[in-house]
Formats: structure tokens, C-alpha cells, sequence
């Protein structure tokens, strides 16, 4: 796994795990986030942890950077070998996003969020 899709998984595990120290505030500019996500991993990465950095949010980022810390050191991946089941290579060309990553990210927030629920109850009525 690339540094910038742990990135993203770290970020995601942050939202399943600590979603109760994010205030609606901040959901609502999850929100905005996930709807402008480009495609690209390291820009997911790099808007992320510009995200995580104001002094209010030190509790998520100190969460996310404990579970980056555990899966880079669960990957480490020689990019000049053949890495995958049987020795194969991955299917996605390098220097290629992930077609799930923004998706990954705008489930994780829309699951995770609050926001969301009231949504889903409001519809249910």
C-alpha cells in the first residue's frame, strides 16, 4: 500500500473509531471535503492532513497518526518486488489513483457522520 493510501485508511479509521470527538461544526465541513475530493491519493492525503491540523482537532491527529504509524509499519513494501497473491502485480498502473479512495473517504465521513443520520431519519418519515 502506498504512503498516501495508508494515509487515507488511517484517516478513515480515525472517522469509525473517533467520530464522537468530531463537533457538527466540523462534519459539515467534512462534508464540503468529501464532495470536492479529487481522484488523486496524494491530494486526498495532503487535504486531509491540512484538515487535521487546527489545534481543535489534536485529538484526531494524534489518533491518526498512531493507526499511520501501525500500518506503515504492517506494510512494508519493496516496490521492486512483486508484492501480490502469487506473485502478481497490481492491476492499477504506479502513480495511479485508486478508483476507491475518494469513494473510501466519502463513505467513511457519511457513515460515520451525524449528519447523516438526521438525514436518513428525516427521509424515513
Amino acid at each position: 500500500m502506498s504512503v498516501y493510501r495508508n494515509s487515507i485508511q488511517a484517516f478513515i479509521q480515525v472517522l469509525d473509531s473517533q467520530s464522537n470527538l468530531i463537533p457538527t461544526q466540523d462534519w459539515n465541513e467534512l462534508h464540503q471535503l468529501s464532495i470536492q475530493l479529487p481522484e488523486d491519493n496524494e491530494k486526498i492525503s495532503e487535504i486531509i492532513e491540512n484538515w487535521l491540523q487546527p489545534e481543535s482537532r489534536s485529538q484526531l491527529l494524534e489518533a491518526y497518526k498512531q493507526y499511520l504509524k501501525s500500518l506503515t509499519a504492517a506494510s512494508h513494501i519493496d516496490v521492486d518486488r512483486n508484492i501480490g497473491i502469487a506473485n502478481s502485480k497490481s492491476q492499477t498502473p504506479v502513480n495511479q489513483p485508486s478508483e476507491s479512495s475518494k469513494e473510501l473517504v466519502d463513505n467513511a465521513i457519511k457513515k460515520n457522520s451525524p449528519l447523516s443520520d438526521n438525514t436518513k431519519n428525516n427521509q424515513q418519515h
